[in-house]
């Protein structure tokens, strides 16, 4: 029996069933994204300047990469002309166009991906934040894996009623180091040469130990249930302790490391590692600097100055600030207004590239001008303050950016511009990985069509250009989704 309305429209609807049924579909599509957009906008709206975690702008956090976006952006509004003539060509009964533009459309779906992981990889492993006690922030990038914590272990002790010790996985090198199990007195040593080795006997220990305290329970129960004025407490040995015959090198994950001092390492799921310390500080080249969340009063004083430990560097910064707060100046005292508190507290006046370690000269500003009693901002209030050492006119982005040392102990949050990083980052990896999976498949589905499509088209061309057509007022709603994502989250 056929199916009716395939081809033909249905009467009541004007729409043949797959037409009918996409429409259903991205009506629930619509839902999905219409929420996340609402969400996105009502997060944005409600950040309190100076409060709340500033909220990034687009264009700083992609910088470089604003025109990989805007790329993006028309290879999607190609493919989906391709998509129209594709079906164009099999409306006129031809397959070998229609062949050569449904690949050309599944190519762009490629190329869009490819362009995608080059800006997820640059945000995962090239851009990176540290936000200080004070929360003063540094941008710029983690050197050499440096935000883990580097320890020689010696001696290791662990659960039996878990997974493998989290100290395995960070292991530094390929070797694994020869370790011996403690026994008890007159018990024969265990040792282990190999990850293999340790995991068949962890694996065994693992169960006899879940045996033993089924076992144990059982018999306090058993006494309990006697009458037994003082049963014997279970008692079975659910830890392990191994001993290394050298010092083995370990890279504690801040995610999995709750605590560590010159001797000891504590790991999230109970292991301690004893051993030294071998590094603790993190070596970090800088970018920028963000003042938003310090108050404009203890800028000049904040633990980031500390730490960066440049005159000229701290001299650029407040020179770019003066520049911008005096632009503001100009524009609200002529008509009689104040800088709003939300301008002052803004990415404008307190974020701005600087230069560590470059050849500063005595007495100019950043942008090579000298600059005469400077003058300094607190608010709305402004004084003159003593010209200082500042840094020479150097290139920005993709200029000289110097390295620093910064002690883990003054570090509250570090981490690269992954979801974690805050309500910006989180949306956008969220929307542009969903859209990336809706690329993912509607390319998928066009190119069924064009791969396995030949016996439909002999059969009933009709058939297969209206299943093209449903396909491409699919992939025509995945290019309108990426045109309303990309200004939002690269432009705004």
């Amino acid at each position: 029996m056929e199916i009716p309305y395939e081809v033909t429209p249905r009467r009541d609807t004007g729409l043949y069933n797959s037409k009918l049924a996409v429409w259903l579909f991205l009506a629930s599509e619509v839902m999905l994204f219409g929420g996340l957009f609402s969400g996105y906008v009502f997060l944005r709206l409600g950040v309190q300047e100076g409060v709340d975690n500033p909220w990034p702008w687009g264009l700083n956090v992609h910088k470089g990469y604003v025109w990989l976006g805007f790329l993006n952006t028309l290879i999607l509004i190609g493919s989906s002309v391709g998509v129209v003539f594709a079906w164009v060509a099999l409306k006129e009964r031809n397959w070998r166009r229609f062949q050569v533009l449904m690949y050309a459309v599944v190519a762009c779906a490629v190329a869009f991906m490819c362009i995608k992981s080059v800006e997820y990889n640059s945000k995962l492993t090239k851009h990176h934040g540290i936000k200080l006690l004070d929360n003063s922030v540094m941008e710029g990038r983690i050197l050499d894996g440096t935000d883990k914590v580097r320890f020689a272990g010696e001696k290791a002790s662990f659960s039996l009623q878990g997974a493998l010790p989290i100290f395995l996985r960070e292991l530094a090198g390929d070797e694994f180091p020869e370790l011996t199990l403690e026994t008890a007195e007159g018990e024969e040593p265990v040792t282990f040469s190999s990850k293999g080795e340790f995991k068949k006997w962890f694996y065994q220990a693992r169960r006899e130990t879940a045996s033993g305290l089924a076992d144990e329970r059982k018999r306090y129960r058993t006494e309990l249930a006697n009458g037994v004025e003082n049963p014997t407490p279970v008692s079975v040995s659910t830890s392990a302790t191994v001993t290394a015959s050298k010092p083995f090198p370990l890279n504690g994950n801040p995610r999995t490391v709750i605590g560590h001092s010159d001797t000891t390492m504590n790991y999230r799921d109970g292991s301690k590692v004893d051993g030294t310390l071998t590094g603790d500080d993190v070596l970090f080249e800088i970018h920028e600097v963000d003042m938003q969340l310090v108050m404009p009063t203890k800028q000049r004083d904040s633990m980031l100055w500390e730490v960066v430990n440049d005159e000229g560097a701290k001299q650029e910064f407040f020179t770019k600030q003066h520049k911008y707060y005096e632009t503001m100046r100009a524009y609200y005292e002529p008509r009689g207004e104040t800088i709003p508190e939300k301008m002052l507290r803004g990415h404008k006046l307190n974020l701005h590239y600087v230069h560590v370690g470059g050849d500063h000269e005595e007495g100019h500003g950043s942008d090579g001008e000298k600059q005469e009693g400077e003058k300094e901002h607190h608010g709305d209030e402004v004084h003159t303050s003593e010209s200082k050492p500042s840094a020479s006119k150097l290139e920005k982005d993709t200029g000289h950016h110097g390295t620093i040392t910064v002690p883990r102990d003054k570090i509250k949050f570090m981490g690269n511009h992954g979801p974690r990083y805050g309500n910006y980052y989180a949306i956008y990896f969220t929307m542009t990985a969903l859209h990336g999976l809706h690329v993912v498949g509607g390319a998928l589905v066009l190119l069924y069509f064009v791969v396995f499509g030949k016996k439909m088209f002999l059969k009933n061309p009709e058939h297969l250009a209206n299943r093209v057509e449903v396909g491409g007022l699919f992939w025509h709603f995945v290019d309108l989704i990426w045109i309303f994502l990309f200004p939002i989250m690269y432009l705004l």
